[in-house]
């Protein structure tokens, strides 16, 4: 029988406002503590009391039990809910019968980390809506920033990605729309960070010196662009 903390009535917590988060591990409960902090109703689960004891108090509500067996996920209401993460560490077997029975019962969006590629791909072919890969996602974007090319790197989906960049001089005091930078480097530009405020990029924005400048586009297209800009800078130290 699953041992609840902060005891919770699902029909409240199972809303588009609320999160299930299966696995209080290191990415499970930094993920359960990040939603928290930003005003989302989260249930946690493990099977280990000590995990379900460190957060007890701070999430909406903790629970511990296995979440691999479909009384448990019956007896929480999971299907209620508009999302479930299933955060469990290097168990990859209890991974992916946790989020069989997720899908079985029809919850509408389930998150999953996996561990490897392998497990991604099983992940993938059981239909979760989006695979999550923490440790290769770091590992890319910081290898872009360690590159020195960018000054942050995120992959918002498979070949598109957003950059953060230096403006180099080249660039400034001339409008957005007469730099074509979608024509001659296939990138379009979101936002402008100016003396520690972001405002949205239009066609009349002119950049300034020390501005910082959201990049999009495909990923070799921004790869490329930003390589070109950092050539630029040096070119001017």
């Amino acid at each position: 029988m699953a041992r609840l903390r902060n005891p919770f009535d699902p029909r409240t917590i199972g809303s588009a406002t609320s999160v299930a988060v299966i696995g209080l591990g290191r990415f499970g409960s930094a993920l359960a503590l990040e939603l928290m902090a930003n005003g989302t109703e989260v249930l946690g689960i493990d099977d280990r009391e000590d995990a379900v004891q460190a957060l007890n108090g701070r999430l909406t509500g903790v629970v511990a039990g296995d979440a691999t067996q479909p009384e448990l996920i019956e007896q929480l209401g999971l299907a209620d809910f508009d999302r479930v993460v299933v955060a469990i560490g290097t168990d990859v077997t209890a991974s992916i019968l946790c989020t069989s029975q997720l899908l079985r019962v029809g919850v509408r969006q389930v998150w999953a980390k996996a561990v490897d590629e392998r497990h991604a791909v099983i992940l993938d072919q059981l239909g979760v809506t989006h695979v999550v890969r923490p440790e290769a996602d770091m590992g890319r974007r910081v290898a872009h920033m360690v590159r020195g090319a960018v000054e942050d790197f995120i992959e918002i989906e498979p070949g598109y990605a957003a950059v953060r960049l230096e403006v180099p001089a080249s660039l400034a005091a001339v409008p957005l729309r007469e730099l074509n930078l979608q024509q001659q480097h296939g990138v379009g530009i979101g936002a402008v960070k100016r003396e520690g405020a972001w405002v949205l990029a239009n066609a009349e924005t002119r950049f300034e010196a020390g501005d910082t400048m959201l990049v999009h586009g495909r990923t070799p297209k921004v790869e490329a662009f930003a390589v070109a800009m950092a050539k630029q800078r040096l070119q001017q130290a």
